[in-house]
């Protein structure tokens, strides 16, 4: 089954963003809302995508539940979340 929660970049400084169960926003993909119903990803996605002010480019993200915590599935989406500076240092490009 899969399970996904929506993304997207917030608006005021470009940081990656996870819709929370309450329809806030939060850098901590750890607190992010995971859903396995398409229906109830639909209408999240909906809402999310006239949350303008907050957010630009809400979108499902697939991920998977581990140990209670979602990882995301795709590789450029596991970069997204863990940010460039880890990626940078992860690939020896940072001090």
């Amino acid at each position: 089954m899969k399970s996904f929660t929506v993304t997207a970049n917030r608006t005021a400084d470009g940081a990656v963003v996870y819709l929370r169960d309450d329809r806030q926003w939060t850098a901590d993909l750890a607190s992010a809302l995971v859903r396995t119903d398409p229906a109830a990803m639909t209408d999240l996605l909906a809402w999310a995508r006239t949350q303008q002010r907050d957010v630009c480019d809400p979108y499902p993200l697939e991920v998977q539940v581990e140990d209670g915590a979602p990882t995301p599935i795709g590789t450029r989406e596991r970069i997204r979340a863990a940010g460039p500076e880890a990626t940078l240092r992860a690939l020896g490009y940072a001090s």
